[in-house]
């Protein structure tokens, strides 16, 4: 299946079990679909929903109610809940799926902005790492007085599905003479009765893109993104083996390369650490060896030397770069979560960030970010 795009002020609909399993309105575009609800409910309706979304064409995305209210372990494991069923009934991988979190039917919002963005943040995170687009959906109230829509858009960018009426009761276009301003709105909820459909009315405000693409893509995608092209350690791992055979490689109980652990391969592009070198064998573990020829080592040079430039990619939300290499050092701005950063060398487990902020020299605890090789 091809990229699928739908332009800026094009409409949709969102749908759950109390709409018809024919998502076909006047119009629309693109679709949301109800998947989830907490960890224990599944809208009965929405694997037929979502292949009539499809087969009219629609660019078809989900997503869940929240239970989670400012829970981040619950809110992971509702996304994950939500991810599993999407991608069981049939959302293109690529697509849309949206975090619903609003006041009632067991959500709460008024635990705090700062608990409640980082249980969105956290369920977020699991969407985009199922390899969908997030969206945060809730009402403009909502997201101007209990999250932090400024970080949310720090971490994953016009990313709003926000729900603002004009007047209560049928429309059928959206007045952008009312749009709530906002920055970072992807989507508009303009009215829960588009057309007298009862259903939800909805507006692209930017250019929608799902990312649909097939096994022999996603295949090769992986492959440009794997380990193996852009391999990582953590600060004070010396070195790393990259299993670099297409066919990926065994490994030994011993060095001398004479008994496999099992016949089972390891996959090409996986990455291991590195305890030592024997006469021509990696050793990996415990009584666990590659064939040197079967993969290649890069070396960590902050580890073996505190003085060395290298990159650190940000493996965890929330992190903070400090003014000085101490755990309770004054906190100066926040890393955006996958990004990466040139560092200087380290202090012992700190890692030295130069001219990131204001020029000044800044510091990130290594077990928050990994060394990129």
């Amino acid at each position: 299946m091809s990229n699928l795009t739908v332009s800026k002020r094009s409409l949709g609909a969102d749908v759950a079990s109390y709409q018809s399993e024919n998502v076909s309105y006047a119009g629309i575009k693109f679709a949301l679909i109800k998947l989830t609800q907490g960890t224990g409910y599944i809208n009965p309706k929405a694997k037929a929903q979502i292949k009539s979304s499809l087969a009219h064409g629609l660019l078809t995305g989900g997503y869940f109610y929240a239970t989670h209210s400012g829970s981040v372990s619950l809110a992971r494991a509702e996304a994950k809940y939500a991810v599993e069923k999407a991608k069981a009934y049939g959302v293109p991988a690529g697509s849309y799926i949206a975090d619903d979190w609003e006041q009632g039917s067991g959500n709460s919002v008024n635990g705090g902005a700062s608990s409640n963005t980082d249980a969105v943040l956290a369920a977020m995170q699991v969407i985009k790492e199922a390899g969908y687009k997030p969206l945060i959906y809730s009402g403009a109230f909502n997201l101007r007085n209990h999250l932090s829509i400024s970080r949310i858009m720090k971490s994953f960018g016009t990313c709003l599905w926000v729900a603002s009426y004009k007047v209560s009761g049928r429309q059928d276009y959206a007045d952008f003479n009312y749009f709530p301003s906002m920055d970072g709105v992807a989507i508009w909820q303009f009215t829960d009765n588009y057309k007298g459909y009862n259903v939800d009315g909805n507006i692209a405000v930017v250019d929608l893109k799902a990312n649909s693409i097939s096994s022999k893509a996603k295949s090769t995608n992986k492959t440009v993104e794997s380990p193996s092209q852009h391999p990582v350690c953590k600060w004070n791992i010396g070195a790393v083996a990259v299993v670099s055979n297409r066919k990926g490689a065994y490994v030994y109980t011993s060095s001398k390369l004479d008994k496999r652990e099992s016949d089972r391969l390891k996959p090409c592009g996986s990455v291991w650490q590195v305890l030592g070198l024997e006469t021509g064998a990696v050793k990996v573990g415990k009584n666990q060896y590659f064939d040197g020829r079967a993969v290649y080592v890069k070396t960590n040079p902050i580890a073996y030397n505190d003085q060395k430039h290298g990159v650190a990619k940000i493996v965890m939300p929330h992190t903070h770069a400090l003014d000085a290499p101490k755990a309770d050092a004054g906190k100066v701005y926040g890393l955006e979560l996958n990004s990466k950063v040139e560092i200087q060398g380290r202090v012992g487990r700190f890692l030295k960030i130069k001219e990131l902020h204001k020029g000044k020299q800044v510091y990130v605890t290594g077990n928050r970010a990994y060394i990129v090789l």
